[in-house]
């Protein structure tokens, strides 16, 4: 089932005491998948969400460090960062897809900071994001 798809931007300002994704306006293309919606066969997956976010090149790019970019997402769409399958789309021909990995490194309060991993998918993963995107009609 698809929670979102359409262009994500802001402003780069600062709203609600949050600090914006960037100081600077930006847009991603975003697609928001709920994999256990469509239930029936059976199957919980941990990684419930499945987010793709592909630049617009509009704006300030987020690619070299997603995680403002996905806490914001997360809060706006009420997701735990941790059960997402981040998937950055750079729109080529070979190696389109990239998975973003947010790992816990440290915490401050109730403010949670984590390492940026990224690594190529594995090949159920992209099965699974090609299912997805072709259920859009856009594959």
């Amino acid at each position: 089932m698809v929670l979102f798809n359409g262009r994500y931007s802001w402003d780069g300002t600062k709203k609600d005491g949050r600090d914006p994704i960037t100081w600077f306006p930006g847009a991603y293309d975003l697609k928001i998948f709920d994999r256990n919606a469509d239930g029936g066969d059976g199957i919980i997956h941990l990684k419930r969400f499945i987010c793709v976010y592909s630049r617009t090149g509009e704006g300030q790019s987020i690619s070299v460090n997603p995680e403002k970019f996905a806490k914001q997402i997360c809060h706006e769409f009420s997701l735990d960062l941790e059960k997402v399958l981040w998937v950055e789309d750079l729109l080529t021909e070979k190696d389109r897809y990239i998975i973003v990995m947010f790992n816990r490194s440290r915490q401050m309060g109730g403010t949670f900071f984590y390492e940026v991993v990224k690594r190529q998918p594995f090949v159920a993963e992209k099965k699974q994001i090609e299912l997805e995107i072709e259920a859009l009609g856009l594959l």
